[in-house]
């Protein structure tokens, strides 16, 4: 008994030891390859692979022999390891490298197609034979490998994700789509995975071939099988990439109605088609959803959007006629009536008042309508200071500079740490501008700066600078304070007194550093008043005398803006968005010009 112990103690040390021998072969190994050292490297992978024969020695040595271009030890390593492992067609393809490497093609393939019918469709053994061909670009071979293993196993959906990737990287399209519907025909959960390889390989396109050929089979699909679900998601998708909303409409009702969503997919398709400023397609979603009845869970929320998508139409380019902006009023006192005035309708009420004051005229009315509002059970306390913030707005254009301060100061020592404070802190730091109480204005722009809110601190930035350059120790206050009176008055839409009041500022102080800033305000104005060629003009000469200036930029965009939308100067606008994200590209205009520009352009990405 103590022998066959100290005989298995002997064993087992044995085994450690060689064990960490061929680690710190291992390790010289790769210390020496990694050096560039080969020929010292192929004798230890000599060695270790005479230790352990693994393919990993295998691979590393065959490797080393290349780099020394020793083609007859690589020919004489590979024909031992088919030898040693005849059932592993994998080492045929080592050999068929072998000869593209020493230049004969004929036989390289010769042992490639070996390899392919030596395969007898164990799907283990498919994978590994695969990933041999694929990783040396031989995806024509690797296709009749999955290929023959599907047909071997009687399983088409084996390796149908590596067959349709394959088919991509031979570059071929039909099949690749061909396979890819497949896939999400069997197992639906595929979908979101297959736009994503859709979206990414089917571009870029130029000629839009492609992505038809995708659309004209989907189409084919749904036709032949309307129950095919998932491809109807498909092509939905597709037809929301071509911003083709009201072909996603039809095919989004149809699944709707048979799959009984109440409305679900329409409802999220028209708050997309909203966004995208399609009101057509998004006002018929919301319809075809009040047709469900209020049995929907999205009935109440679609009668609230369509009066929303009716607002955003009418304003959409700012040639709205004053008996729409009546018909837009009554719909919402309709719908207030129909839901009540309470928390879950409060921004209908907030939209109400806005129209009111800002467009109909009717301020007073507004004012009341928002200190009801703010008697409303149920608001949260950010709605509350939201709806304070808006009724300050209107009682700072009403007159009441100091009830407006008042509300504002409510929600800074609210919200003393939160976004909404921070707008409330700029706003009372706008009526110490408007009023003259420049250095109180500018200690809370100081403290503004660092806002999280990248909007509120670069105005704050904006406010502080202007007030920075026109009150220093070598300037006068007198032309801010015009220029902060003249402001307001804009805020009022005392647009006659407003002008008279900028024009003073020059002609009084013709030292002024002012007159970007008067032209920018003079657009505003025109702008306005829907008098498009001013407002144009306004722009140029201030991009003419003063691009380098801070407004330069904006002034650029908001030029582009006209031209493309309100001018008809499509090209001249794409022209300046190009210019303006070369010579101004830490704007922030530079995304939105972007986007602009490659939409004249005529870019549509799937």
């Amino acid at each position: 008994m103590r022998i066959l112990f100290l005989l298995a103690l002997f064993l087992l040390n044995s085994t450690l030891f060689a064990q960490s021998d061929i680690q710190t072969l291992n390790a010289l190994a790769k210390q020496a390859k990694d050096r560039g050292e080969i020929e010292k490297a192929v004798g230890y992978y000599e060695d270790l692979y005479g230790r352990t024969f693994s393919t990993y020695h295998y691979t590393e040595l065959l490797d080393a022999y290349y780099i020394l271009e020793n083609f007859k030890e690589a020919e004489k390593l590979i024909k031992k390891r088919i030898k040693k492992y005849p059932d592993s067609p994998e080492f045929l393809i080592d050999y068929g490298l072998f000869f593209k490497q020493t230049g004969d093609q004929k036989e390289a393939e010769n042992y490639f197609k070996e390899a392919v019918n030596a395969f007898d469709g164990n799907p283990q053994q498919g994978r590994v034979i695969a990933q041999k061909f694929n990783l040396n670009k031989l995806f024509s071979y690797s296709e009749e490998i999955y290929l023959k293993s599907q047909k071997a196993n009687r399983n088409e959906e084996l390796f149908q994700l590596d067959l349709a990737a394959n088919y991509l990287q031979q570059g071929k399209t039909e099949e690749m789509i061909d396979e890819y519907l497949l896939i999400i025909g069997r197992n639906p959960s595929y979908l979101q995975y297959v736009q994503s390889i859709f979206s990414r390989v089917l571009n870029p396109d130029p000629e839009g071939e492609m992505k038809e050929l995708l659309k004209r089979k989907v189409l084919k699909i749904v036709q032949d099988n309307p129950n095919s679900y998932t491809h109807v998601e498909l092509l939905i998708w597709l037809f929301l990439q071509e911003e083709n909303y009201t072909g996603a409409l039809i095919q989004a009702k149809a699944i709707d109605k048979k799959l009984n969503e109440n409305g679900k997919r329409v409802f999220s398709l028209a708050q997309l088609a909203k966004k995208n400023k399609n009101f057509e397609v998004a006002k018929e979603s919301y319809k075809y959803i009040l047709t469900l009845g209020e049995d929907s869970p999205y009935f109440l929320k679609s009668k609230m959007e369509l009066v929303g998508v009716e607002k955003d139409e009418i304003f959409k380019n700012n040639n709205y006629t004053k008996e729409e902006l009546l018909t837009l009023q009554n719909n919402y006192n309709k719908l207030l009536e129909d839901l009540g005035k309470s928390a879950y309708t409060i921004n209908v009420i907030r939209d109400l008042a806005n129209l009111k004051a800002y467009y109909l005229d009717s301020i007073e009315s507004a004012i009341n309508i928002l200190y009801e509002a703010l008697d409303l059970n149920s608001l949260s306390i950010a709605e509350k200071a939201e709806i304070k913030l808006e009724l300050g707005d209107l009682l700072l254009i009403d007159g009441d500079k100091w009830e407006a301060s008042l509300l504002y100061s409510q929600v800074d020592k609210d919200f003393k740490y939160d976004q909404l404070g921070e707008t409330a802190k700029f706003k009372n730091a706008k009526i110490a501008f408007y009023i003259g109480d420049f250095y109180w204005a500018q200690a809370q722009l100081d403290v503004l700066k660092g806002s999280t809110s990248k909007l509120i601190s670069n105005d704050a930035m904006d406010l502080s600078l202007l007030i920075t350059d026109n009150i220093g120790l070598d300037s006068v206050a007198e032309p801010l304070e015009m220029y902060a009176r003249a402001e307001l008055l804009q805020l009022k839409k005392s647009y006659t007194d407003c002008i008279i009041t900028l024009d003073s500022i020059p002609k009084f102080f013709p030292a002024s550093s002012l007159k970007d800033e008067i032209l920018m305000k003079k657009y505003q104005i025109a702008f306005d008043q829907k008098e498009y060629k001013k407002a144009a003009s306004y722009l140029e000469e201030l991009i003419a005398n003063y691009a380098e200036d801070i407004l330069g930029d904006d002034a650029l965009f908001y030029l582009a803006n006209l031209n493309e939308e309100y001018l008809d100067q499509k090209e001249i606008a794409q022209e300046q968005y190009k210019k303006l994200i070369s010579v101004y590209p830490s704007s922030l205009f530079v995304v939105e010009s972007r986007k602009r520009f490659r939409n004249l352009r005529g870019d549509n990405p799937l």
